[in-house]
């Protein structure tokens, strides 16, 4: 596939990813052509182009919804990628722009992103995937993951979280391309969006030093001595788009918050300690955390023993519902073994870049209130979609069906988030049909590709591509 083919793809999809939030968003009456209630980003932008940073004069020392107070003004907490992202749509559009559909955007460019990876994992005989596959599970990630109520509605929190895992994304596809100077900035990125997530940075680390020759056997025994050292040209890619984003955030704090290590959240924490007793990190929210993330499912109410119609709550008080529901191809990772895979190597630091993300995010307070799904597990879900394109067997029937329950679930979750309004057996129902008509197509045109691939017999490998450094090992893994 050429270059322009390859890109006209890449439109296509982000085209009908865009097309069917918007579709989406129309169903639940969401108004595109506004600023959404917590515009945090917006106000930011018009108050740089007033000419100000803060966000307007301030008569109180609390925290008014996410917004801090210093020298008597408020000032958004948030880095600010996003609001930079903003800033030319704003100076063109001023009134009329939206962060609704600019959300939109965002969450289209990701599945774009996603599937680029799982291409480039594919071509490098990184998965056994085919395109289909590959194409199956992009759109399952944007639609049938919490990634679908996170995109529609736009609001200051769940813009940020999607323009962070735009900055995952691009950080995994620039790890498996060995493009590092693109993986730095993706680090960078992170930090200037939701900065606790650049422990996303584990996985081009582990990876660079791997094709430095960190790691590997010699007689037997593992060695740490690398058989090369990083080139200059290697180092500036690595450390300055880090580097630069790095110095743009300090400066900010600075600017803000009268300090370049502070990052306005230190204020947050001491002006409404009542909501943080522990801190904004703390071992305490452990446990209540892991509750949310993995163990909580939709709650049902009666109003009497005889009552034959209880009311199911997906909100479940506003805390939301685990992985497991909104994710249930997430259960796969529990039931069946993974299968062997010809790159264990970059399984293995999948992994260790998915732990290094959760570690925060089992420890951070609030669990993502006010929610319908667990959304601060939203990093991760980068990492477990290749690791579940890693998995040796292909997609079958019981794949599309697990997949099927994400896509219904989160389409009803988005209804009763964005519109706050009881679920409807109507509405149900017709969702029930779309899911199983598109599910009842996936599994026809991945049972025709089944056919096609057995008639053609064994595939024969061809010379793996050579990537950036050293052929073999930059692309199979293999030793």
């Amino acid at each position: 596939m050429t270059r322009l083919q390859r890109r006209m793809v890449d439109l296509a999809i982000f085209a009908a990813a865009l097309t069917l939030l918007g579709v989406f968003a129309s169903i639940l009456s969401i108004d595109a052509g506004k600023t959404a209630p917590a515009g945090h980003y917006v106000w930011q932008v018009k108050a740089w182009l007033d000419g100000r940073l803060d966000l307007g004069p301030s008569t109180s020392s609390k925290v008014v919804f996410d917004m801090i107070t210093v020298r008597g003004h408020f000032y958004s907490m948030y880095p600010p990628l996003p609001a930079l992202a903003m800033l030319p749509f704003v100076w063109l559009l001023g009134d009329n722009f939206s962060d609704v559909w600019f959300t939109w955007g965002v969450a289209a460019l990701n599945t774009v992103l996603l599937f680029r990876i799982l291409e480039a994992m594919r071509v490098r005989r990184l998965t056994r995937r085919t395109a289909l596959e590959n194409l199956v599970l992009t759109f399952v990630f944007g639609f049938g993951t919490i990634v679908l109520w996170l995109s529609i509605g736009g609001q200051v929190w769940f813009t940020g979280q999607l323009m962070s895992v735009t900055g995952i994304l691009l950080v995994l596809h620039s790890s498996v391309c060995r493009r590092w100077w693109l993986a730095s900035l993706g680090v960078g990125m992170i930090a200037l969006t939701r900065t606790t997530e650049v422990m996303i940075a584990v996985v081009p680390l582990i990876v660079y030093l791997r094709d430095l020759g960190v790691g590997r056997k010699l007689a037997g025994r593992w060695s740490l001595r690398p058989e090369r050292l990083p080139s200059l040209r290697e180092l500036t890619a690595l450390l300055v788009p880090f580097g630069i984003c790095g110095a743009v955030l300090l400066l900010r704090n600075a600017l803000y918050f009268g300090s370049p290590l502070s990052t306005g959240y230190d204020i947050h924490s001491a002006t409404d300690i009542v909501e943080f007793p522990y801190g904004l990190m703390s071992w305490h929210y452990i446990w209540p955390n892991f509750v949310i993330d993995f163990l909580r499912f939709p709650e049902f109410h009666y109003k009497g023993v005889n009552d034959a119609h209880p009311v199911t709550d997906l909100m479940a008080d506003g805390m939301g519902t685990s992985i497991f529901f909104s994710t249930p191809l997430m259960l796969l990772f529990l039931t069946t073994s993974q299968g062997r895979t010809p790159a264990r190597w970059l399984r293995a630091t999948l992994w260790a870049g998915t732990v290094a993300l959760f570690v925060p995010i089992i420890m951070f307070q609030a669990a993502g209130w006010y929610q319908v799904g667990a959304r601060y597990l939203l990093p991760i879900y980068p990492t477990l979609f290749l690791l579940l394109a890693m998995r040796a067997g292909r997609i079958g029937p019981r794949w599309v069906f697990l997949a099927g329950l994400g896509v219904f679930s989160n389409i009803l979750m988005a209804r009763v988030f964005w519109q706050q309004n009881p679920l409807d057996s109507g509405f149900a129902w017709n969702a029930a049909a779309v899911v199983a008509a598109l599910c009842a197509l996936a599994i026809r045109l991945l049972a025709r590709e089944d056919r096609r691939i057995a008639a053609a017999g064994p595939e024969t490998d061809p010379e793996p591509d050579s990537g950036r450094r050293r052929s073999e090992e930059a692309t199979t893994g293999t030793r």
